[in-house]
């Protein structure tokens, strides 16, 4: 049996490290005795935010607070879905890891373009930078979503606190009832809701980060793909004429079948949490702006930052997402600029398989639905503000 050797690849060139560094850390990567991490994170933003939301209920019959609370549950379950989703086909994930890494080796070894590896070399330091970024704004966002309603609750305990005939209702980070305390009016049982929500917050911002900064690494990587390809069939084009070509373009034959592949790893795992990003995100928008639209307190900060995050996040997957496609449309167009039909019928053969498959659709999907892009993301938006409208009328007219 033949052992295959593989270059080692300097940190430049290595597959989203940060963020395999973080899943590493829970579990999801090669340690997997550290799993249990990520299903106690996961386990505790169940017990503390989505069991008790969506089973117990909000606790109120203000129809603003409930509509608040459902759009959080939407938001919730969003990224648990998504995060769960992950872990279930971490096996795909190593798949397409370990095929990403395949190609950079190829393309940044000797007798490549110098211009691949500058390329991935900036995609790469453009992928971490963002992922520790998000890493830093997960670290703080919980403290800084709860400290508002708290440090207004505490002000209205400690003001009201010389007269009993005055009812205090504190504020909560998020509408929802928590196992039969009475965390709305109990100043005793709002201290242990707010510590247990500020724990489930940090655990969900792990498997936020896990989440965003994977996801959007995977459909970047998907484009680079493409692009590299593009560059090699422009460095191909410019070979002396005497240079042997059948092997070269053999390479970029193959190469194209590994983007393609690395494209159908990102569309398993990707389809279904894209789907649910897109239908969730849809009403949480609409039941958002309706809260929005009714109130102004301190709960709007709380709405306003998952609102503006949630817009953020969407919008950079149906960006990336039109992002692979055009990308894998610019590799025909470039194979189609050569003088192909001026080469011998063994070339010819090697375009004609690049071309062919540069015919094919390339696409992330929303569970097959629709394809994830920009223009999806602007029917999403109009939709969501449609069913606004319908949902403010209907209750004016009541």
């Amino acid at each position: 049996m033949s052992v295959v050797f593989r270059r080692e690849l300097p940190t430049e060139l290595k597959v989203m490290p940060f963020t395999l560094r973080v899943m590493t850390f829970v579990g999801l990567w090669e340690n997997r005795k550290c799993f249990y991490r990520f299903m106690m994170a996961y386990s505790w933003g169940a017990f503390v935010v989505l069991f008790p939301k969506a089973v117990l209920g909000i606790g109120s019959n203000r129809f603003d607070a409930i509509a608040k609370g459902i759009a959080e549950l939407f938001y919730q379950s969003n990224l648990s879905i998504g995060a769960g989703i992950l872990a279930a086909k971490r096996n795909y994930f190593k798949q397409m890891v370990d095929l990403l890494t395949e190609v950079i080796e190829e393309v940044t070894g000797k007798d490549q373009p110098e211009n691949c590896y500058e390329e991935i070399r900036k995609q790469n330091r453009a992928i971490n930078r963002f992922a520790k970024f998000y890493a830093i704004y997960v670290t703080v966002g919980p403290f800084v979503f709860c400290i508002p309603p708290v440090a207004v609750s505490y002000l209205r305990y400690f003001a009201t606190s010389g007269n009993s005939s005055e009812v205090l209702e504190f504020e909560l980070p998020m509408e929802q009832r928590f196992y039969g305390l009475q965390i709305r009016t109990n100043f005793v049982h709002y201290n242990i809701f707010v510590l247990c929500s500020i724990s489930a917050y940090c655990g969900y911002a792990v498997l936020s980060l896990i989440k965003v900064s994977s996801t959007i690494a995977m459909m970047k990587y998907c484009a680079l793909m493409y692009r590299l390809i593009a560059m090699q069939i422009k460095h191909f084009s410019t070979l002396p004429e005497d240079t042997p070509k059948a092997q070269k373009l053999a390479r970029i034959v193959r190469l194209h079948n590994s983007a393609f592949r690395v494209t159908q790893l990102a569309e398993n795992i990707l389809n279904i949490p894209l789907m649910v990003q897109f239908m969730s995100c849809m009403l949480f928008w609409c039941l958002a702006m309706f809260y929005v639209s009714t109130n102004i307190d301190i709960s709007l900060v709380n709405v306003m930052v998952v609102f503006a995050l949630s817009l953020i996040e969407t919008y950079g997957y149906s960006y990336l997402g039109t992002e692979i496609s055009n990308e894998a449309a610019e590799v025909g167009r470039a194979i189609y600029d050569l003088a192909w039909y001026d080469e011998s019928a063994e070339l010819q053969n090697q375009y004609r398989l690049v071309l062919q498959r540069s015919q094919l659709e390339t696409r992330i999907t929303a569970a097959k639905f629709f394809t994830v892009g920009i223009e999806q993301f602007g029917s999403i938006t109009q939709m969501s503000y449609s069913y606004y409208l319908v949902l403010k009328d209907s209750l004016s007219a009541l």
